[in-house]
């Protein structure tokens, strides 16, 4: 770095040189511009001073709470990556990867701490600020964790009040939670303050409305701690040290998902590359650096396994379990991720039997994480979805086909053009799939239905309040939505059609075979059927496609607001969520005021002004009516059979692992 600094300085002074030497024929104006310059560099850099100073007094505070910055360990940490990596470490540092987990300083900390009184299932919970310090008045965490967790015999309503500094964020995207210190009885333990930061809405809510989760009373409280889940995959090198007397001295390598969480640790990297000798024969040699892992330089599977440390549903088993708990994880980069876990697939029909069975797991785990046709639910197990994907067991693809750490944009770390067709044809380069892709798509070439990602990974996975691509790549499987409700591509586009429509012309096209309709699959558009009567998830994607800019364009968009404004008296706060934002995106709406927590006479209200807005707005004459949108043809919604449909709706309790 000094180096870099001596470089800019040089820079500057030869640029100066013309102007220095005008100053040497006047005095007076040399001294007066040279004091000027010292006074100037005096006043920064004593405020430079004066702000690392505090920071560091900061971080002292919250030393002695936070997980140990382990050097014991063979991790050295990204900043000893940046003086010979800048380029590489300056993208890192603008991702989302990089804050993931942060200390509570006040440059990290996005939450409004400003005495407010947040709400949460009965219990309230204070967050206030003192000087650069983070603070929430609540129920005791730690007699919390034993009361939900434990199974105490203590009503949580009796819970003792306590005042817990704030140590650790999670998230910056999205939504930011934090987490408070533990009882030093259980050793460096980080509970959670259980509200949720939203960074778009500015506001807060509590944890348990982020996330899919069934409104019955036995669902439980959302309490959890850092060392046991969050570690596993929001740090680097991160070791929960759980001892034989159950405490907890925990250790990272580095706060968040920094180089070495990718790349492997790097102590001996750096060791043996400051001898210029080895470093040199390293820049001129074909043969990798063996004591660093380039994961876009692995073979497609161990790299993605590399990805898949974290975007996956797996379990430890024995000795691997243990054995991460007291030691941390045992997988580095480039080593064989299924060594030291087990990564389970949904059982598909007609599939072998796989080890889910010999472990005995409940259905419920299934039902958390994938549709019933065996696709994934739920983001963030993207490769699972891969091992599902015949492009990736019987080709050759992997995360880094369409993503990048380094050359792409934070937002989904997606290459140039991986939001297009050019996805799939980087390996399909046949005629039909780009000269003449309209006899693959029978869609106009330039559509959306011929953007090859919009039919093979359609958005049904759900997550952090939003539809997201599903990453097990398959074609349209309309048996499954009539089998099992799960939404496909054709639908979920073509909002307005029925199932019947999408059967008969993925038959004729391609020559799928037929199955058995009910009436209502045969006369109602499936987008209305998932919306009105259809179980959470399908609520929550259905309506995220209404706000679609390829659905609207397809279907329609001036139809479909008495109908998702229904849903904002959904008995689940993340499908309220998601039907309003999205209602926001239909003429009309965009000025539309709601609050997803309001009592229920409120939502019931706001319904009603929805539709009612609806009523008074709509474009005359709409732009699809009939039985299958449920509008007659003076524009008036067939209410006794949306009425119908609600009273069918499946309730059966839904909740997601995200």
């Amino acid at each position: 770095m000094h180096v870099e600094y001596l470089l800019i300085l040089s820079v500057l002074g030869f640029a100066c040189l013309p102007f220095a030497r005008s100053l040497i024929r006047r005095p007076a104006v040399l001294v007066g511009v040279l004091g000027l310059l010292v006074i100037m560099g005096t006043a920064r850099w004593k405020s430079f001073q004066s702000r690392t100073q505090a920071r560091v007094r900061a971080f002292d505070r919250l030393a002695a709470d936070l997980p140990h910055l382990s050097r014991k360990t063979e991790y050295v940490s990204s900043n000893r990556c940046r003086s010979c990596h800048p380029a590489e470490h300056a993208s890192w540092h603008r991702t989302y990867h990089r804050t993931m987990t942060q200390v509570a300083l006040p440059e990290n900390v996005l939450g409004a701490f400003d005495d407010t009184t947040i709400w949460s299932d009965g219990l309230a919970y204070r967050v206030f600020r003192e000087a650069d310090e983070f603070w929430a008045e609540m129920p005791d965490p730690d007699e919390m964790m034993y009361v939900v967790q434990g199974g105490k015999p203590l009503a949580v309503e009796a819970i003792p009040r306590v005042r817990r500094r704030v140590v650790l964020t999670t998230g910056s995207h999205h939504y930011q939670t934090y987490w408070v210190a533990g009882d030093k009885k259980y050793g460096r333990l980080l509970q959670t303050l259980p509200l949720v930061y939203l960074i778009r809405d500015q506001r807060w809510i509590p944890r348990e409305a982020a996330f899919m989760r069934a409104p019955i009373a036995d669902s439980g409280r959302m309490i959890t701690q850092w060392n046991h889940h969050c570690i596993q995959c929001h740090s680097t090198g991160g070791i929960p040290g759980l001892d034989k007397e159950g405490r907890l001295d925990t250790r990272v390598g580095e706060m968040g998902i920094a180089c070495e969480a990718c790349h492997g640790p790097g102590e001996e990297h750096i060791r043996r590359n400051a001898d210029p000798a080895y470093r040199y024969r390293m820049h001129l040699s074909d043969t990798p650096d063996p004591t660093i892992i380039n994961p876009a330089k692995l073979d497609h599977r161990r790299g993605s396994q590399v990805c898949g440390q974290c975007h996956g549903v797996y379990i430890r088993t024995g000795e691997f379990g243990m054995t991460y708990a007291q030691e941390g994880i045992l997988y580095r980069p480039g080593e064989d991720l299924h060594r030291t876990r087990y990564y389970i697939r949904y059982p598909r029909e007609g599939s072998p039997p796989d080890r889910w069975e010999e472990l005995r797991l409940q259905p419920q785990f299934f039902h958390e994480r994938w549709w019933e046709d065996g696709t994934m639910m739920v983001t963030g197990r993207e490769y699972t979805a891969l091992l599902g994907t015949g492009c990736y067991t019987r080709g050759q693809l992997s995360c880094f086909s369409c993503h990048s750490m380094h050359d792409s944009p934070p937002e989904d770390q997606l290459k140039p053009k991986m939001r297009t067709g050019a996805a799939c044809t980087q390996c399909h380069d046949e005629p039909e799939y780009t000269d003449r892709v309209t006899n693959h798509t029978f869609h106009a070439p330039d559509s959306s239905g011929s953007n090859c990602l919009n039919c093979h990974m359609p958005h049904t996975t759900y997550g952090l309040f939003s539809a997201i691509r599903n990453h097990q790549i398959e074609s349209p499987n309309i048996t499954a939505s009539i089998r099992h409700g799960v939404p496909n591509a054709c639908n979920l586009c073509h909002l307005d059609q029925t199932l019947a429509w999408a059967q008969d012309y993925t038959a004729q096209w391609y020559g799928h075979e037929k199955q058995p309709l009910s009436n209502e699959q045969k006369t109602i558009s499936a987008a209305l059927l998932w919306l009105l009567k259809g179980h959470a998830a399908q609520r929550a994607i259905t309506a995220w496609h209404v706000g679609w800019a390829p659905a609207q364009t397809a279907s329609g968009a001036d139809w479909l607001a008495p109908f998702q404004a229904r849903l904002l008296a959904d008995p689940y706060g993340v499908v309220r969520y998601v039907a309003k934002d999205n209602l926001k995106k239909l003429p009309g709406f965009a000025d539309f005021t709601y609050d997803f927590l309001a009592p229920a006479d409120e939502l019931e209200r706001q319904v009603d002004e929805a539709i009612t807005r609806w009523r008074r707005t709509r474009a005359e004459p709409l732009s699809r009516t009939g039985e299958r949108v449920l509008i007659d043809d003076q524009g008036n919604i067939v209410e006794s059979k949306v009425q119908t449909l609600l009273r069918q709706r499946d309730n059966r309790p839904v909740t997601l692992k995200e």
